[in-house]
């Protein structure tokens, strides 16, 4: 079973490649890690970025192979309803541009909480309260390209909690993003073992 782990920031990849013992696959027009199992793409933020990178990657699974999609990344939580660094599995998937909702119905026996997310077309700087869910600015584009691939079955989304949508982007940086995931990175390697064996 091959499990392709999807990440926007390379601040998100980069220490899931290390854990994992991945290398970067340099002939291919985005980051790719690869190990024998695992495979690891960063995307870039925006649903432009989701759209050609997860099409283009999906054209080079060959037809044969067993594969799960794993979207691992941050995301803005609501003020005193979770905590920076918490890491959720995500149920539902909303939209901020349409009324098209993923339901994941993710059966892992885990010890993280479950949470819906709202896909965002701009950052939320201004304390979110016009959203009652964790917001993010991709998984419902990841979720709408793997349903088109007939993957939708095999999708997990992880978000770890970087903010409580009241920073600027620039706020985010590099090291705290990198921070935030290699903290969590025990939580997720029980995690893509769960769902392996789901």
């Amino acid at each position: 079973m091959l499990q392709c782990i999807i990440s926007a920031l390379k601040a998100e990849a980069e220490p899931l490649a290390k854990f994992f013992g991945l290398k970067q696959d340099t002939s291919y027009n985005y980051p790719l890690y690869d190990g024998d199992d695992i495979k690891l793409i960063c995307t870039g933020v925006g649903r432009g970025n989701i759209k050609n990178v997860l099409i283009n990657f999906s054209e080079c699974i060959p037809n044969s192979t067993k594969a799960q999609f794993v979207n691992i990344g941050i995301a803005g939580g609501k003020k005193n309803e979770c905590k920076i660094g918490e890491c959720f599995i995500i149920d539902n998937v909303y939209d901020d541009k349409s009324g098209k909702v993923f339901n994941l119905n993710n059966k892992l026996e885990s010890h993280c909480s479950t949470q819906n997310i709202t896909t965002v077309s701009n950052p939320i700087s201004d304390g979110g309260s016009s959203y009652n869910t964790l917001v993010d600015m991709e998984a419902h584009e990841i979720c709408s390209i793997i349903s088109k691939l007939g993957f939708e079955n095999n999708l997990l989304i992880v978000k770890i909690v970087s903010d409580f949508m009241d920073i600027n982007k620039k706020d985010l940086s590099y090291n705290r993003v990198y921070d935030l995931v290699e903290n969590n990175l025990n939580n997720i390697n029980r995690l893509l073992n769960a769902f392996r064996n789901n």
